[in-house]
């Protein structure tokens, strides 16, 4: 980095801390000055999910270089996750708990250490051994904290369930707890899709809270089976749900559309008009 970009940089953190700091200050902001670490929990999930639709448009870094539109929004959405960082490293200072130089130089310790192939001497040939080693250094670190440690801690249970699901599969698959190939995955992924039919079909003569909670079980199963198939074929589901998801959509406001331009609402027409205009936004 060049001096007059880190004084740049310098300049711009110590601008935006202090804005906050005085935000928090008597004489400040009245929504900012009520705040609380669990107050802000909302917003740090919102923001996040925020900077993640814009990445979703960000098809390659030509695209966002070319569209000063998108670039301008990924900047204002990266800003505001980035202000909620500040605002609880704020709050926490106020207690003399810590504060966001604490929080940046603890992130630059752990950097350094678990990058012993750039800051040491340990080689690796590759991102996968890269992520193999950086495994290693957090399990030895929370064995040293905890004997009881486990290569799942530190997965936040708050994570969207596919995302969690593939970090778990993640975790247990790089220290060996998965099959050798597409074999055995697939093969599980059809067990569990016959044993969610039979559990549907006993659930459709008879109703009741347990064989529901079957069902349901056999479901958990059968989409834990799929995201496990997607991770050896290194896809992520979460993405993959996101994109149909988003083709759904498109879709289905096609659909409204074709329907208002013939004085209909999708609860006034019949599932073979909205199945004709359906084929039609798929053609499109």
């Amino acid at each position: 980095m060049k001096p007059q970009d880190l004084q740049e940089l310098t300049t711009a953190i110590s601008e935006v801390t202090q804005t906050v700091h005085r935000l928090r200050a008597p004489g400040g902001c009245p929504w900012d000055m009520k705040q609380t670490h669990q107050s802000l929990r909302p917003y740090v999930i919102e923001e996040a999910y925020e900077v993640l639709d814009v990445l979703d448009q960000i098809e390659s870094a030509e695209k966002l270089k070319t569209e000063p539109r998108l670039a301008s929004a990924f900047e204002e959405e990266l800003g505001d996750l980035l202000m909620q960082v500040i605002l609880h490293s704020e709050l926490a200072s106020e207690t003399g708990t810590l504060n966001f130089a604490s929080v940046a130089r603890a992130l630059n310790a752990k950097l350094i250490h678990r990058h012993p192939h750039v800051f040491g001497d340990v080689q690796v040939k590759d991102a996968d051994g890269v992520l193999q080693n950086w495994e290693k250094i957090k399990a030895a670190e929370k064995a040293s904290k905890n004997a009881e440690a486990s290569v799942l801690d530190g997965l936040p249970k708050s994570l969207p369930a596919l995302q969690r699901t593939s970090r778990v599969i993640d975790k247990v698959t790089r220290v060996g707890f998965q099959w050798p190939d597409l074999t055995g995955p697939l093969d599980k992924l059809r067990e569990e899709l016959g044993e969610f039919e039979v559990e549907v079909k006993a659930l459709k003569k008879t109703e009741t809270p347990e064989l529901r909670a079957k069902a349901q079980a056999e479901l958990g199963d059968l989409l834990f089976s799929l995201c496990n198939v997607a991770f050896l074929l290194k896809m992520n589901p979460e993405d993959a749900l996101r994109g149909t998801l988003s083709r759904f959509e498109s879709r289905f406001r096609h659909v409204e559309k074709r329907l208002r331009e013939h004085g209909k609402k999708p609860e006034e027409s019949t599932l073979e008009e909205m199945d004709r205009y359906w084929d039609e936004a798929k053609k499109l």
